[in-house]
């Protein structure tokens, strides 16, 4: 009896998540694009207004903290959900209504009569953009059949790209309109760009996927809501913190994390498979990816604080540091999705941890007016510079970590990518969390906001020890691919079949 080989077993299943080459790619690339630069752009606009809206609303740091937290939160918590719902119904369905709902928050956030409303308004915002980032990476592995790594490469880099960009035209907005038109100018833009998405995207391959874990996702938001909530009152500066709601909110966060831990153990489909995460190469890619979310959104949305009250920049310079590190950044990242094949991703991204690293300690020193090669900088100039060559070393090493595993699992790029979003997210929350609570303790804001920046860099540098256990570009074609455990039997019988 003749054995059957494999080559007759798998291809069917593995043709149809095959990506196909379509003519349109070219146009849907750009929708997409363009809708994550309004998007990034609306979210690092608020850091320029900070300043501006705390004092509107009579809200203490600890509170509008909150404006920057919770949308990162909300951005957690959606993101693996997204990524089922995603490959459940189809990208577009996901990006397009996840549009919509961004959208109506923005609406939300220009009315806001305190800082309460406002907060919830930009969770809405948050939880929209969870579903952006895994439905658009899963459309262009639908669109691209050929140079698909370069694609999601560039797709990555407008992300962060965006979010740079944002507070050059967010320091014109709000010194010229207010803090409140840096929402209200985004509404109908995204009504737009919702409405073109349904009739322009294609509607996304469909899986059959089963149920959501909602106790999974309830549990995660209990675990980083109390987690920061402590935060919140240990940053109190007007009074002594209430350790009571310290103590209670740390514990209720040790409880959720155990019932989550457990929780994810069992259910079929978990929010995080654990299974996933006990794999060094997928592992390393997070945790790299939750500093690097620490790091980027540090600078993004504490320097323009740090620039208008330590270096004492009006509001429409503190935006303009960032223009040309958005520039930078492209570029660098542009540059590093091309050359990945000569590369790999370890290089890059052990370049870009160490190098941001090194950024945020230069930055938390304070320097004043340098003189540079018998050159003397104005502090504009010098942090101009600095919050620059930022953008370099974020660039170089973003392309690597969105593809990092993916051809390890390439039935699951919309899961993967989802989780991979939302540590970085995770990491940003926590990050700007930390940083804020730093900060409101410290008798003088802006020494508050140096040893903020000090202690993230650290962390990002610190991360370097990972870069060992990335994936290597091609490293499927030498060890196969990696059935998931929400995969099912049959995907690890044919992920077994396919690496023999």
């Amino acid at each position: 009896m003749s054995r059957r080989r494999p080559s007759t077993v798998v291809p069917e299943a593995d043709a149809a998540l095959t990506p196909v080459d379509r003519p349109e790619r070219h146009v849907v690339f750009a929708l997409m694009a363009t809708a994550m630069l309004i998007y990034n752009m609306q979210y690092s606009m608020v850091a320029v207004g900070l300043d501006a809206l705390t004092t509107d609303l009579h809200a203490p740091l600890r509170w509008s903290g909150w404006v920057l937290t919770v949308f990162l939160l909300g951005m957690v918590v959606s993101l693996p959900v997204a990524g089922r719902f995603a490959e459940r119904f189809g990208a577009r369905a996901v990006f397009a209504g996840g549009f919509v709902l961004f959208t109506l928050s923005s609406l939300i956030c220009a009315v806001a009569p305190n800082v309460f409303v406002l907060i919830l308004g930009r969770l809405g915002q948050g939880v929209a953009g969870g579903g952006l980032v895994p439905a658009g990476v899963s459309l262009i592995g639908e669109v691209y059949a050929n140079g698909r790594t370069r694609a999601i490469g560039l797709y990555a880099a407008m992300m962060p790209g965006a979010a740079v960009l944002g507070p050059v035209v967010g320091g014109v907005v709000v010194a010229t309109l207010g803090w409140r038109a840096t929402f209200a100018l985004t509404v109908p833009i995204g009504a737009l760009a919702s409405v073109l998405a349904f009739f322009i995207l294609p509607p996304g391959q469909r899986r059959p996927v089963q149920r959501t874990d909602g106790v999974g996702i309830v549990l995660l938001a209990v675990i980083m809501t109390s987690f920061i909530f402590a935060l919140t009152e240990l940053g109190r500066r007007d009074a002594p913190a209430d350790m009571r709601v310290v103590v209670g909110s740390f514990l209720l966060c040790a409880v959720a994390l155990v019932l989550f831990l457990r929780q994810e153990s069992r259910f079929e489909v978990p929010v995080v498979d654990l299974d996933l995460l006990r794999r060094p190469p997928f592992a390393a890619t997070y945790l790299i990816s939750m500093a690097f979310g620490a790091g980027w959104q540090g600078i993004v949305a504490i320097v323009p604080l740090y620039a208008q009250q330590g270096y004492r920049q009006s509001i429409e310079a503190s935006g303009a540091l960032s223009g040309p590190r958005g520039l930078v950044m492209v570029g660098c990242a542009a540059l590093s999705a091309m050359l990945l094949q000569r590369t790999g991703f370890r290089k890059p991204i052990l370049l870009g941890v160490l190098g941001l690293g090194a950024v945020m300690w230069i930055i938390s020193l304070g320097i004043a007016n340098p003189t540079i090669a018998g050159v003397t900088l104005s502090n504009f100039w010098w942090l101009l510079l600095i919050v620059s060559s930022a953008g370099i070393f974020y660039g170089l090493a973003t392309p690597s970590l969105q593809n990092a595993g993916l051809e390890l699992a390439p039935t699951r790029i919309a899961t993967l990518a989802g989780l991979r979003g939302m540590f970085n997210s995770l990491g940003g929350t926590i990050g700007i969390a930390v940083a804020v609570m730093i900060t409101s303790r410290s008798s003088d804001t802006v020494v508050g906001l140096q040893h903020a920046f000090a202690a993230i860099g650290a962390l990002v540098a610190l991360s370097a020890i990972c870069v060992p256990w990335i994936p290597e570009l091609g490293i499927a074609k030498r060890t196969g691919t990696i059935a998931l455990r929400s995969d099912g039997p049959s995907a690890e019988r044919a992920a077994s079949t396919r690496s023999r």
